[in-house]
């Protein structure tokens, strides 16, 4: 019984430090491969010509799907709605629309 539960703490161990490092490395990958959320923001708002302090509400999601990755960022200022789609390897705009409330 005894050496089960020493193979059992080493395998889970070995099992632990594998997947931290396997997590480590997909996390430092992904912030060396994308944009990232700032800089998508900081994209949008400029071809949008909205100063960050002027948001009233904003949002940046990451989403990949195929390969292909890109950051959907909405933002809300003077009564208008933006919509942006960007790569998030390059950083190019991929999307935009804007819409003015409707209240």
């Amino acid at each position: 019984m005894k050496k089960f539960l020493k193979v059992f703490i080493i395998v889970l161990v070995l099992l632990l430090v594998v997947g931290g490092a396997i997590g480590g490395f997909f996390i430092y990958r992904h912030n060396t491969m994308y944009i990232g959320r700032d800089e998508a923001l900081r994209i949008a708002l400029n071809d949008a010509g909205v100063d960050i302090s002027a948001l009233r509400d904003r949002d940046v999601d990451f989403d990949s799907e195929h390969g292909s990755a890109w950051y959907d960022v909405d933002f809300e200022s003077a009564g208008v709605e933006y919509e942006y789609s960007l790569d998030a390897v390059t950083g190019e705009i991929l999307y935009s629309y804007s819409e003015a409330d409707r209240y």
